[in-house]
């Protein structure tokens, strides 16, 4: 189900009605029920109702979804719920010391990250055994495995639980009910952001109120992310989906408009799914902390992802980097560690090879800024350079992005690689460097880079507190927006393929 679909404007308000009339223990099972059903309503592409199969499981995974609107892929959102939730409760119950606790925590893992992997990585490394010959002449067939919607997120978030029990960071649940409404809570359910288990049962045991300047806040971020995903998402999208189908003939600088373009086609369609999945719980009586604080004028690599996809980058930084040892290493081994986490980052992401690229180019560039920060000239140019370094900063970090925005919407490597030269003026176009046919959208996303600068340094809330002419003037400015240049058709939102 669509946050940009008119079924998600009817499933909310029956939700948040029937929701609050329901009190304690009832509440949190139609809560869950609810949730249940939002993950039930997106429709496996692998289904099909009017040529179904008639035999195999397929056939019985057809008739689930098309007679009884069942789509299977909840069972592997229940079954994970199920086994993190008892390897939990054993987990706790045993003494620190006793191998049972790791073992219990390895059976959460096997089964979250191997559920996971057959999903997602089946084809990818079947795809690099035939490309590496390991079996001679021989050659896997493709399985076509449909990704579950939403199993990255869930997956994470389900681990992150256990993880933390095991340490001791946080109590087991008690109750299944609690647990499952943390693990399939439907606002951030397909999409994040990435929920700490600590934050959710905080606000599920101590329920915020909802009061009129939490309704406007709320209402405040559900607005904005419709405006960045249907007004500036989808528009960008156009621009973004003829470059990189038509690159063969655009010179660079149409290259670099499109590959621009990319980047803020994904954050504004990813911040918006936050924005309005954080907008939607508040109104639910939870508060989900910020997924993102403009990103896109950022001052380096580090500031970008300080700034970018919050709740993963703080996830793989807690799960992955810090245990592999951090930065309180040799060089050697701080590369190492590096180079792993967002190695790691990059096959989340997806499981082919630009995404692996993309991977490394971002522990490259974070590596790069990390011994560049050490320079006498970089300590120098940050204490005397003035704003017009600053500037000089963050286009460049924007240059250095650009190729990673490639590598990540490429749909192979062979595609990403001729993209890239371009950007250095290394491409074969025979276009004409003069022709600058999507200029519009290349001034669209200064003026975009200009605002992010500027609302970066004041932020949001800030211009719409104490001020009813302010809050009002903002709305009507989003409406008109919404409204005059709205993409109308219901667009999926970018980080559902994630």
């Amino acid at each position: 189900m669509l946050f940009n679909s008119f079924e998600f404007l009817v499933f909310f308000f029956v939700t948040i009605i029937v929701g609050n009339i329901l009190k304690n223990r009832w509440q949190k099972l139609f809560f869950l029920l609810t949730s249940y059903y939002f993950y039930m309503a997106w429709q496996p592409s692998s289904i099909s109702c009017t040529g179904m199969a008639t035999e195999g499981l397929k056939f019985y995974t057809d008739r689930l979804y098309c007679d009884f609107k069942i789509n299977p892929y909840v069972f592997i959102l229940i079954f994970s719920t199920i086994i993190d939730y008892f390897a939990a409760r054993l987990i706790e119950e045993k003494q620190d010391g006793d191998s049972a606790r790791g073992w219990l925590l390895v059976l959460s893992l096997v089964v979250n990250i191997g559920t996971l992997g057959f999903f997602k990585y089946t084809d990818f490394l079947l795809g690099v055994i035939n490309d590496i010959h390991l079996l001679g002449s021989y050659q896997f067939p493709k399985q076509n495995i449909i990704l579950p919607v939403g199993i990255s997120f869930y997956t994470f978030q389900s681990m992150s639980y256990t993880i933390d029990v095991y340490n001791r960071k946080i109590e087991a649940r008690k109750s299944f009910l609690d647990f499952a409404l943390y693990v399939a809570f439907f606002p951030q359910l397909v999409a994040g952001p990435i929920v700490r288990a600590e934050t959710f049962f905080r606000d599920l045991d101590f329920r915020l109120g909802v009061y009129k300047e939490n309704i406007d806040a709320a209402f405040a971020l559900i607005l904005i992310g419709f405006t960045r995903k249907i007004v500036f998402a989808d528009n960008l999208a156009r621009v973004v989906d003829s470059t990189f189908a038509n690159y063969q003939n655009l010179n660079s600088i149409e290259i670099w408009t499109g590959a621009l373009a990319f980047g803020w086609q994904i954050y504004f369609d990813f911040a918006g799914y936050t924005d309005i999945a954080i907008g939607v719980a508040r109104l639910f009586g939870f508060q989900f902390n910020p997924n993102f604080n403009f990103p896109m004028s950022c001052r380096n690599i580090a500031d970008h992802w300080s700034r970018w996809h919050i709740s993963f980058s703080t996830w793989i930084r807690d799960y992955i980097y810090i245990p592999l040892g951090g930065s309180r290493v040799s060089v050697i081994m701080y590369i190492r560690n590096i180079m792993i986490t967002w190695l790691f980052a990059g096959l989340w992401h997806g499981a082919a090879y630009h995404y692996v690229g993309w991977g490394i180019w971002q522990g490259t560039m974070l590596l790069s800024h990390k011994f560049y920060g050490d320079t006498k000239v970089a300590k120098f140019l940050n204490n005397k350079g003035g704003r017009v370094y600053d500037l000089l900063a963050r286009i460049f970090t924007m240059f250095c992005l650009a190729f990673g925005f490639i590598m990540f919407r490429a749909e192979t490597m062979e595609k990403a690689i001729p993209m890239m030269k371009a950007l250095v003026f290394l491409n074969d176009s025979v276009a004409p460097l003069t022709r600058w046919s999507n200029y519009r959208f290349g001034i669209l996303l200064v003026i975009c880079f200009t605002a992010s600068y500027v609302f970066s340094k004041r932020q949001i809330p800030t211009l719409l507190t104490g001020s009813w002419l302010k809050y009002t003037t903002f709305v009507i400015v989003n409406v008109l927006l919404l409204l005059l240049f709205g993409v109308t058709e219901s667009q999926n939102f970018l980080y559902f393929q994630f």
